[in-house]
């Protein structure tokens, strides 16, 4: 076989390097991948020294052609198709993209902790725990199903049609004390609104379970203390006139005046004017006893109306019932699940918006002091002072997630808390009152004054001692002195304080005979 001859290739013919025109790789450097990575000064300095033109190499003597047979055509193979570097085709990671992600990551991490947080504490301050029970706090009496009733128009009446004194500066002196000409003006200009009383206490029902009490606080209106004290005047009058009895019947009007805003628990005022009605009503028979000429069957009359007036624990445990009703009224409005007629006043009170006020959170601490309530008011030192409430969030934070519900029932239950320490007052006031009753029963009968509290027992005055409600013991009573005391609220007996008006201190409540020498009786 032949083979074709082959001239040498020249420097011009020979390239530079494979891959430039052939498809082969340009440089073997480009195949390193630590060049690939390496910095750009180095890769300058290989570049400017692959520009530099190659050397020359020395010219050779030519030679005389030599004869060489023709060529022979050779079928040309097409190049193969160029390929991607390898080092294109993977890549080694690079440092600063391993870190940005790790960065980015993190940051992710951290926003998303804080949405969390922000979620969490916007739940704190929305979410509203569910509604608890609390059908031992429900009223229990019947709801009167009478269609319509007057009683609480012809008290807004009686009300309106008040003449107030025109010497303010008697108010605060109990009226017996007043000079006549005063007295007279003060009860006549009255006339008319003593009047519409009587008719009021003369009504057989005054429908204290209507839901018509609802619409409007009747005991909200200032005139009230006027008009309490216009029933004290009315007694001092009417004895000044020598009218005793009728004197007396004024004072029991006042007490019975109390037992009927008693029963009415639509509104917390209404318990309150009773609780002042009580107070007025005592006073003005210790006043009326200590001097009374009347025989004992008119005293023995006017001593069992005057003690069925008398208020009772069991009264205002019944009452807070009514009270956490109205409340949860009052927060809940139409949701609490009472009738509509008996919302209060016809409308929702204004309280804060739902922001920091949850509803149901603030009904349950209504709901604790309630029960904590009545579990106290039966007991003798829950009268001595206001009742302090246990296990309720105090108010100081402004930013709390029920810091306006807090605010709100701390303000509320100012109206509730005092109510015990006040019936405990009253109570020891009738107590007094009714001994008193017996005491001048006795000296009307008997024509001497009893040795002892018990000897009016045993002369059928009283059917039981009455005791003291801070003490649960007999009340205190001196036959020298001529004087019954209570130990009142601070437990402490000062041997008998009298006080004008009657049993004004708190801490000594006391009552005189009205004798300066008593006998003994037989």
């Amino acid at each position: 076989m032949i083979r074709p001859h082959t001239p040498p290739e020249t420097p011009e013919d020979k390239p530079a390097h494979r891959g430039e025109a052939g498809g082969a790789w340009s440089s073997p450097w480009e195949l390193d991948l630590e060049w690939l990575d390496a910095p750009p000064g180095k890769k300058r300095r290989y570049i400017e020294e692959k520009k530099r033109p190659a050397p020359r190499e020395p010219k050779t003597v030519s030679k005389p052609p030599v004869e060489t047979p023709p060529p022979v055509e050779v079928e040309k193979v097409p190049a193969a198709p160029r390929q991607a570097p390898p080092s294109r085709l993977v890549t080694k990671p690079r440092p600063k993209v391993a870190v940005g992600r790790e960065a980015s990551w993190s940051t992710l991490a951290i926003l998303s902790m804080g949405l969390l947080a922000l979620v969490f504490i916007a739940w704190l301050y929305v979410d509203d725990q569910a509604p608890g029970l609390d059908k031992d706090l429900l009223l229990n009496r019947p709801v009167d199903q009478a269609v319509a009733i007057q009683t609480p128009d012809k008290l807004r009446k009686f009300l309106n049609a008040l003449v107030p004194l025109e010497n303010t500066q008697l108010s605060g002196k109990p009226p017996w004390l007043w000079d006549t000409p005063t007295l007279s003006r003060f009860v006549q200009s009255n006339a008319t609104t003593l009047e519409n009383l009587r008719d009021l206490l003369e009504d057989a029902d005054w429908h204290a379970t209507h839901a018509a009490w609802h619409a409007a606080d009747p005991c909200e209106n200032p005139r009230w203390h006027q008009v309490l004290v216009l029933k004290q005047a009315e007694a001092a009058y009417l004895s000044r006139r020598m009218q005793e009895e009728a004197a007396f019947t004024a004072a029991i009007d006042l007490a019975e005046l109390g037992w009927r805003l008693e029963q009415i628990w639509a509104w917390p005022t209404c318990y309150q004017r009773a609780l002042q009605a009580h107070t007025l009503a005592a006073q003005t028979l210790a006043d009326l006893l200590r001097q009374t000429k009347l025989p004992e069957a008119t005293l023995r009359q006017f001593q069992r109306q005057f003690k069925v007036c008398q208020p009772t624990v069991e009264v205002l445990e019944g009452a807070m019932n009514a009270f956490y009703v109205h409340e949860k009224k009052l927060i809940l409005g139409p949701k609490s699940g009472e009738n509509l007629d008996t919302m209060p006043g016809g409308v929702q009170l204004h309280r804060p918006g739902r922001l920091f006020f949850k509803p149901y959170e603030t009904l349950q601490h209504f709901a604790t002091a309630f029960r904590q309530m009545k579990t106290e008011v039966q007991t003798p030192l829950a009268q001595t002072a206001e009742v302090r409430l246990k296990e309720v969030a105090a108010s100081g934070a402004s930013y709390q997630p029920n810091s306006a519900g807090l605010a709100y029932y701390h303000e509320r239950m100012k109206t509730y808390t005092s109510m015990p320490a006040e019936l405990g007052k009253v109570r020891a006031r009738g107590n007094l009152i009714i001994t008193l009753f017996a005491v001048r029963r006795c000296i009307a009968e008997k024509k001497s004054v009893p040795a002892n509290l018990e000897q009016l027992r045993t002369f059928n005055f009283l059917l039981d001692v009455p005791v003291d409600p801070y003490t649960g013991a007999p009340l205190q009573y001196s036959l020298a002195r001529g004087l019954i005391w209570s130990v009142g609220n601070d437990l402490k007996s000062a041997n008998g304080s009298p006080t004008e008006p009657p049993m004004n201190d708190a801490a000594e409540p006391t009552v005189e005979l009205g004798i300066a020498v008593a006998g003994v009786a037989k």
